[in-house]
């Protein structure tokens, strides 16, 4: 498959699932939809690296798997269905499947060799996204609570693996080539926004097209890190 028709493919399917949940508010045709987000993704993925798996590759892999059931169990959390599992467990559950994606992004991405310029010339980025992560904390934390379940620890774990991924995908500077560094760096930014966007509007206050702002984002996001991860080896791949 050509990138171009892999590009019009997935964004078709992102934007279908956008529509369905939208206008439709229909459980079983968003899910179905939604569950083949990122299997496409993988599909793509392995069609380009067939042959060529090497550490990074499987990392990027199980990444996108663990997405998948994060995507699933979200998707479960909404409260369109009745099932005898509350809500916030599935919440839960899709908190841990994202927080074991982020796992995999933040290893893959440390694994190219260089000089880590996010400590030293470039540390006004750690420094960045370390002020960003405190002011994310310090809006939500009294909010945390429910009367169901403390998502406190949870949260702030997930909040510090998500941003270390991003710091990851910063450090990449000069030891990957300029167009894989800027795509992955861009998906990893979308990724923490759309992650954001889910706290706020679950814990602090609803906002309008949360929904679409959200899905939009996170479907960026990973079209931009499996693109960027791919330029990463194979640059000169269609």
């Amino acid at each position: 498959m050509k990138q171009s028709s892999f590009t019009i493919f997935y964004f078709s399917i992102g934007i279908l699932f956008i529509i369905l949940e939208k206008f439709l508010n229909s459980f079983y045709p968003e899910i179905i939809v939604k569950a083949l987000i990122i299997p496409v993704i993988m599909v793509y993925y392995h069609t380009v690296v067939k042959g060529r798996y090497n550490a990074f590759h499987w990392l990027m892999m199980s990444g996108f798997f663990f997405s998948w059931l994060g995507d699933i169990f979200l998707q479960l959390s909404n409260g369109k269905m009745q099932f005898t599992i509350p809500d916030e467990r599935f919440f839960m559950l899709g908190l841990f499947a994202f927080l074991l994606t982020h796992v995999f992004y933040f290893i893959a991405f440390s694994l190219p060799r260089g000089k880590n310029t996010i400590f030293t010339t470039r540390i006004y980025q750690l420094l960045m996204v370390i002020g960003y992560g405190l002011l994310l904390m310090w809006l939500l934390y009294n909010k945390l609570v429910t009367p169901e379940i403390n998502f406190r620890l949870p949260v702030i774990l997930y909040t510090i693996v998500i941003l270390s991924m991003l710091v990851a995908a910063l450090n990449r500077y000069g030891k990957v080539n300029g167009v894989s560094y800027m795509l992955v760096v861009i998906g990893a930014l979308l990724f923490v926004a759309s992650n954001s966007m889910i706290a706020i509007s679950r814990f602090l206050e609803k906002f309008d097209f949360a929904r679409i702002l959200i899905m939009t984002t996170y479907i960026t996001a990973q079209y931009l890190i499996a693109a960027g991860c791919l330029k990463q080896d194979f640059p000169d791949d269609k």
